[in-house]
């Protein structure tokens, strides 16, 4: 008799189990299951992201969302970072420029527009899961208006580029065209996959590729000199080449720009058991007009136990500070002759 009442029991917890089981896997959400139902592929992109927490859940969800778009076009971060600048002019609210903060994905390394995030979910064991989607039919007008205001800026500066005459506007308004133009590429790639059939509606005026070929060509008119002093092993000169290349332009005597400094690199004393070098550098960058249109200063010290490495810490750090300060500071100069 005891046996059969504990068989019971046995039976009864089991059975018990069983259904609060089968309860609790029912109460997975549908959206979680099989988002497509829930939200339809015809009218959303979805992607689900988990985490600790609802708001780490959402990045993650974001970052999947905007891994659908990684195997098109991308920007540098320099190039989206200029294109915000070349494009905010004094209508610019605080509440387009929060838009597109909230928009940035840096996972991804794509930016997109119109993210919504829909339900949460919490499963026993504490993981949270979020689920993030962009409604396509909206998310596209957001796409054709932003194509479209980049189309006219793109004009604007292409025509200013054309009409001039100096090789730096020249230069400034190409190089322009061609970063608003870049940026437009990548959102004609995402709109392709939000919704491709928007893509027909579109009226661009301009070709890309020839906005590539006015760029290059206005940056080859633009000729450079450098003259660095008591450069011994012309590592700084090296450096400024490379930038100068690096942005588009030629090296000539007969020049448009013309870049002059000073370094000085000397081994002193800290009473440490390390050898310093101490490194002062001074750069200006002057127009054929002979007015200076950049300078830039930068001094410390480096150390090491041997007083040559220390020397070649001091050039890699100058070699940083001239391929970002340098080439930043020459870039938003070109940028502001041609901000309206």
């Amino acid at each position: 008799m005891k046996k059969t009442v504990l068989l019971l029991i046995i039976m009864i917890l089991v059975i018990s189990c069983v259904a609060h089981a089968k309860k609790k896997k029912s109460t997975q959400p549908e959206w979680l299951k099989n988002p497509k139902v829930v939200y339809s592929e015809q009218q959303y992109l979805t992607a689900i992201g988990e985490g600790d927490s609802r708001s780490s859940a959402e990045n993650m969800a974001a970052g999947n969302l905007a891994r659908i778009f990684e195997s098109n076009v991308k920007a540098e971060e320099t190039v989206t970072q200029r294109y915000f600048e070349l494009t905010k002019n004094k209508k610019t609210s605080i509440e387009e420029q929060t838009e597109v903060n909230k928009n940035v994905n840096i996972q991804a390394q794509q930016t997109l527009f119109n993210i919504q995030f829909g339900e949460s979910y919490t499963d026993d064991l504490g993981r949270v899961y979020a689920i993030a989607y962009l409604n396509r039919f909206k998310t596209a007008e957001i796409y054709e208006s932003k194509i479209d205001k980049n189309s006219q800026r793109i004009e604007y500066f292409v025509k200013s580029a054309t009409e001039t005459n100096d090789p730096l506007m020249k230069y400034a308004a190409g190089s322009a065209a061609l970063t608003v133009s870049a940026i437009n590429e990548v959102l004609l790639a995402q709109l392709s996959i939000i919704f491709p059939s928007a893509i027909d509606m579109l009226e661009i005026s301009y070709q890309h590729e020839k906005i590539v070929k006015l760029a290059k060509e206005a940056a080859t008119a633009v000729t450079c000199g450098i003259n660095i002093n008591n450069d011994k092993d012309n590592k700084i000169t090296i450096m400024l080449e490379e930038m100068v290349n690096d942005l588009g332009f030629i090296l000539s005597k007969d020049n448009v720009l013309r870049i002059n400094g000073n370094i000085l690199l000397e081994k002193t004393d800290l009473k440490r058991n390390l050898e310093f070098v101490r490194y002062e550098l001074q750069i200006s960058v002057k127009d054929d007009k002979d007015d200076t249109i950049v300078s830039m200063t930068e001094k410390g010290r480096e150390g090491h136990v041997s007083a040559l490495e220390a020397r070649e810490r001091a050039l890699r750090t100058l070699g940083k500070v001239i391929n970002k300060q340098l080439k930043s500071k020459l870039i938003n100069y070109f940028d502001s002759l041609i901000m309206e």
